[in-house]
């Protein structure tokens, strides 16, 4: 894919993204959203930009991990009876 393709996706998925964070109506907001995110996999992954997808890289190496030997917060006793048995 050449550059000025690349340019031009990432300038309307970040254009699709602001869009989706100030439109008032959620549904509209979370569809714009999700266009941005395709469009940033398409990017990723089918222009095979090496720079971007380093950054990509590093950014999810430095999510931080699950907490190991950390105990999982049971569910009360009421929020077991909206569960329908069958």
């Amino acid at each position: 894919m050449p550059w000025w393709t690349t340019l031009v996706l990432l300038a309307l998925m970040t254009y699709l993204w602001f869009s989706g964070r100030r439109n008032p109506d959620d549904v509209i907001g979370l569809l714009e959203q999700m266009l941005a995110i395709g469009l940033a996999l398409v990017v990723l992954f089918v222009g095979q930009n090496l720079l971007l997808e380093s950054i990509v890289l590093l950014v999810g190496l430095r999510l931080p991990a699950a907490r190991q030997n950390y105990p999982v917060i049971n569910r009360s006793q009421a929020s077991k009876d909206v569960l329908m048995p069958f």
